[in-house]
């Protein structure tokens, strides 16, 4: 290199630190690992919603500005917990009784509300990075509040989800499927690595088993399974399945679900090969009433991930089967919160109105390097759903011969 270009080399590096100087006084300090400490900003839930106002935050956070208080209201305490749970930091000095030096905090506390915010931006389908620009928070921190919450919500109580054991609230469930279809819609008359790997839709991922009621809501949840297991496998190895074999339903109550499954005391499927077969109209009519009951499932998985923009993206490789299945579970929870919080039922064309992803949020979804599932227009009461991900049907067509 010429004089000239050292010269300019010392220049910008003098400029540098000097621009450092001016701006906080004295240069920042490095870390073991060569990293500059950033000076951050924090700012709060308030601050952000006085900037987006009350319909942008509800898209946003995928509830409104009340319902974000009343779930960090319920969560806080276990967020906190869950943060002391997970630091590495080793308290210093002192002895037995004596006074400890508290964590180090470069830029402030990070409140346990910015933490909920960050996690539920980031289950919608929002950015790491625009979350760090909006809260004044580290990377770290953005992807550490999201496992504080998760761990949360899914050792509250209040959140369980269980299938009712009560024979009142299974008679109401019955009742409310009984008002469906309407007469409307009548009318209108689908354990190594390839244990994870699903030859129908060609992905790694999980089995996941849901019930779901008419109104969206998850009334059990089961991820026992790889991608690559049958439905019935799956379904067998969940407690809901144990406590079926019980007696749990009562007075005749049955669960519906399509031919993947066993057709049992408690298990009702579809009769197979009767369409357009005249000797066998009753079995198609009730084939179609069947199949009427069977879509409110799917719309469940559809106002999922509808509402959790992270559900339509593939998950990162970092996260480990355990936490995956964790954030399923917690997602889950915050769904029925969210359906609670509404107050309203859910019919017809409105089973699946959920908020829409903000621009900056897709965008973000569809630059993902790992792939972004669209939600397409489906002929299920009009409404938009991730069929790229449901597929419904096939449900044998599990690992092909063609993968080693």
């Amino acid at each position: 290199m010429s004089d000239d270009g050292c010269s300019f080399v010392v220049q910008a590096a003098a400029c540098a630190a000097s621009y450092l100087l001016q701006q906080h006084g004295k240069p920042q300090k490095k870390s073991r690992a060569g990293r500059v400490a950033i000076r951050r900003a924090r700012r709060s839930v308030r601050a952000i919603y006085s900037t987006l106002g009350a319909d942008y935050f509800r898209r946003a956070y995928r509830m409104s500005y009340e319902s974000f208080w009343r779930l960090h209201l319920k969560l806080a305490t276990r967020i906190n917990s869950a943060r002391l749970a997970a630091r590495r930091y080793v308290l210093k000095g002192g002895r037995k009784g004596g006074r400890f030096k508290s964590p180090p905090i470069r830029n402030g506390r990070i409140s346990t509300s910015v933490r909920l915010a960050c996690a539920l931006r980031i289950f919608a389908g929002g950015s790491v990075y625009d979350l760090m620009s909006n809260y004044g928070i580290s990377h770290t921190d953005v992807m550490d509040s999201v496992w504080h919450v998760v761990h949360a919500v899914n050792n509250l109580p209040e959140f369980r989800i269980e299938y009712p054991s009560s024979v009142d609230e299974q008679r109401r469930i019955a009742a409310d499927f009984e008002r469906k279809p309407s007469l409307r819609e009548a009318k209108r008359v689908g354990v190594d690595q390839m244990k994870f790997f699903c030859g129908r839709k060609g992905k790694f991922g999980l089995n996941c088993q849901a019930v779901g009621d008419v109104n969206g809501r998850i009334l059990d949840i089961s991820i026992a399974y790889g991608a690559s297991a049958a439905d019935c496998v799956a379904f067998e190895a969940s407690d809901l399945y144990t406590r079926l074999e019980n007696g749990l339903l009562k007075d005749g109550l049955v669960l519906f679900g399509d031919n993947a499954y066993l057709n049992s005391a408690f298990m009702a499927t579809p009769y197979l090969n009767v369409s357009g077969d005249p000797n066998k109209k009753s079995e198609d009519n009730y084939n179609f009433y069947h199949s009427q009951l069977r879509i409110r499932v799917e719309c469940v998985f559809g106002m999922l991930a509808a509402r959790w923009g992270i559900l339509r993206t593939a998950m990162n490789s970092k996260y480990t089967v355990t936490k995956s299945i964790g954030l399923v579970f917690a997602l889950a929870r915050l769904h029925n919160f969210c359906l609670d919080e509404r107050g309203r039922s859910f019919t017809g064309e409105a089973l699946m109105a959920t908020d829409p992803l903000l621009d900056i949020d897709r965008e973000h979804m569809l630059n993902d390097d790992d792939g972004y599932i669209e939600m397409e227009h489906s002929n299920v009461h009009n409404i938009a759903m991730p069929t790229a991900l449901m597929d419904v049907g096939h449900h044998f067509d599990d690992v092909p011969r063609s993968i080693p």
